[in-house]
């Protein structure tokens, strides 16, 4: 599968919209043009006894089919450098995450996506597109999303998680070729470990506890200067959305956020004592 810059993946984004028809069989698919994943008007109406109200997800299939409504509409989760919470609508954290950090790379780089992840291809003349019901087992399901491109037979698989009233996409399938999960913690792996490259939106003033630092980075490192307090501190990026302090004597200091914007988490201090983490700017 060749790479390809993200300007021309948009200009066959547009393409593939404009031939996508749209199909259902029966029972047992979703019309994409006639899915809303917030509509009600298939849900019976709930009526318990004892007069409480039950939460209940919406059907898995509904999720998967706006997915594709939105992507086709070009309001696509993926690329996206300002509305995180549009990826959040559709994926889990783990997903969402890598996700996010591959579209909010260097400008004009090649990503770990470079094709269309949801036709699984480069070239688009997509027809007879159907999205099958769930097969649903506890808390995980699976989707299966059915089309022909240039005349051949394809379809893409969707593992889904529910988290409470709702379902979360968490890997996308594509038979031998592997999924969109693989691809990308393989490409990331393989990725450079320069620190500032891989966590450049850590900088900036934090509030933690009732104080502040501020972060700048230096080299492969950053440095953390404290509201309260002389002198600076360097701190270094780990595993997933960690930053530990240089190692000493003492014990080291940890900043552990909850996904790649660095936007809120939490600051673990070398006693032990934790503190919330938000950005102040």
């Amino acid at each position: 599968m060749k790479n390809f810059g993200r300007s021309h993946y948009f200009l066959l984004i547009f393409t593939a919209a404009a031939t996508v028809s749209c199909g259902s069989n029966a029972n047992n698919t979703v019309n994409i043009t006639a899915v809303d994943s917030n509509t009600t008007a298939s849900r019976p109406a709930a009526t318990p006894a004892d007069g409480s109200a039950e939460v209940q997800a919406a059907a898995p299939e509904l999720l998967v089919a706006d997915l594709y409504k939105q992507h086709d509409a070009k309001k696509s989760p993926f690329f996206q450098r300002k509305d995180r919470a549009l990826v959040d609508k559709f994926f889990t954290t783990s997903l969402a995450d890598l996700i996010w950090k591959d579209s909010n790379g260097p400008l004009g780089e090649m990503g770990a996506i470079d094709f269309d992840p949801l036709y699984d291809g480069q070239d688009f003349e997509i027809k007879n597109f159907a999205v099958d019901k769930a097969e649903i087992k506890g808390d995980t399901a699976s989707v299966v999303a059915n089309f022909s491109n240039f005349g051949e037979k394809r379809a893409v698989f969707f593992a889904m998680k529910q988290a409470g009233s709702n379902w979360k996409i968490e890997d996308i399938k594509y038979g031998r070729q592997g999924s969109l999960l693989q691809m990308m913690k393989e490409h990331f792996a393989s990725a450079p470990t320069n620190s500032t490259d891989a966590s450049v939106e850590f900088q900036g003033k934090y509030r933690v506890g009732d104080t502040t630092c501020t972060v700048k980075p230096v080299k492969m490192a950053f440095e953390i200067k404290w509201a309260k307090g002389t002198g600076t501190e360097l701190f270094f990026f780990k595993e997933g959305n960690t930053f530990e302090s240089e190692e000493s004597d003492e014990k080291t200091n940890r900043f552990v956020f909850d996904n790649v914007t660095y936007n809120s988490g939490t600051f673990h201090r070398g006693d032990g004592k934790v503190f919330s983490v938000t950005r102040a700017n």
